[in-house]
């Protein structure tokens, strides 16, 4: 058991340091980046991978039935696809 435990602190700990290091790069993709839609496709990446660590690692879904790992990934996937949508139309 606590074998099991210190490998889930080190996930979410290398979880975090994605996290932050992510929200960094969503800080400043604008500085870098001249392009208004190139910006945007960016941040709506950056939250799907976002999404999909605090799904997997920090709520745990990776050991939960497949319905509901699914269900949430499909969640992260379509708000930010209906986003860009939205934006290019």
């Amino acid at each position: 058991m606590q074998n099991n435990k210190a490998i889930n602190m080190t996930a979410a700990t290398k979880g975090w340091f994605l996290l932050i290091t992510l929200s960094i790069i969503a800080v400043y993709l604008p500085e870098f980046v001249d392009s208004r839609s190139v910006t945007i496709m960016g941040a709506l990446v950056i939250v799907a991978l976002k999404g999909q660590q605090i799904v997997d690692i920090f709520m745990e879904l990776n050991n939960a039935p497949k319905l509901w790992r699914t269900l949430f990934l499909s969640y992260i996937v379509l708000v930010p696809l209906i986003i860009t949508v939205i934006y290019l139309a």
